[in-house]
């Protein structure tokens, strides 16, 4: 027996506890890294890939921090960060998002792996002047909130695989404008169900009863495809003295969204 040989293997780490060992340096090391990089260097990522969007003011560091968001330079509001150090024993980035802009609100948890991303918990706020706002361009301005909840999406090789929100609004006078006369209208709360459909994501708004008024459909060619019920228009104040079937769809409009 050669002693030296034998020294050498008693020396020598087991390899599933050397590997071990590895992967907790590359874990600490990598958070020594997120702790004390600033943010910024988040801004310089984005502004080297193809997105279009862009961190104006980032402060903090790349572990929790905050910066005004633009998107396709239109300023979203204020995004905060914080990151989930669990996440990174599992192979993935876990962080908690906030987003604050001039009435509205929203927050959720992103989930990045390899080839897979999550965003789940979000819930958000529409006040009645970002509604008004937001609908504007229609010529349409409608009084009180819109609630966002049980929210998440799931995209994987760059496809949406999984869709779901409900939303709420609570209702009131809407004011809106067409073929250039105005009509103010009262309507009841409204819920709102988003759903992927056919790879498709569906937007759903329903009546107290749970009725179908109205659809919007988002293809993957970035077209969004509305469709109106006559039980919607109906409920708009333009009855019909011989109305058809209240699932009837009387209208569908068609236009670029992205």
């Amino acid at each position: 027996m050669n002693p030296r040989a034998t020294g050498q293997q008693q020396g020598r780490l087991p390899t599933p506890l050397l590997a071990l060992l590895l992967v907790l340096g590359l874990t600490i090391g990598l958070l020594v890294l997120l702790l004390f990089t600033p943010a910024g260097v988040i801004n310089m990522v984005l502004e080297r890939s193809a997105a279009d969007a862009r961190l104006l003011a980032p402060s903090g560091r790349v572990h929790r921090g905050s910066g005004q968001l633009l998107i396709e330079n239109q300023n979203w509001g204020k995004v905060s960060w914080q990151l989930r150090a669990g996440g990174l024993l599992r192979g993935r980035l876990e962080v908690d998002l906030t987003l604050d802009g001039a009435g509205y609100e929203a927050l959720g948890q992103a989930h990045l792996g390899l080839g897979r991303q999550h965003l789940t918990g979000i819930e958000g706020q529409l006040t009645e002047p970002a509604l008004r706002a937001l609908l504007a361009p229609y010529d349409i301005y409608p009084s009180g909130d819109f609630t966002v909840t049980e929210g998440h999406l799931t995209a994987q090789r760059n496809a949406l695989t999984a869709v779901h929100g409900d939303g709420h609004w609570s209702g009131g006078f809407v004011r809106y404008f067409l073929a250039g006369q105005g009509w103010t209208v009262a309507f009841p709360p409204l819920d709102a169900r988003l759903r992927l459909i056919d790879g498709q994501p569906l937007l759903v708004v329903l009546d107290p009863a749970g009725n179908e008024l109205l659809d919007v459909r988002l293809d993957l060619d970035g077209w969004a495809h509305l469709r109106i019920r006559y039980r919607f228009v109906a409920m708009a104040g333009f009855p019909w003295p011989d109305g058809p079937e209240a699932d009837t769809i009387l209208f569908e409009l068609s236009e670029r969204v992205l």
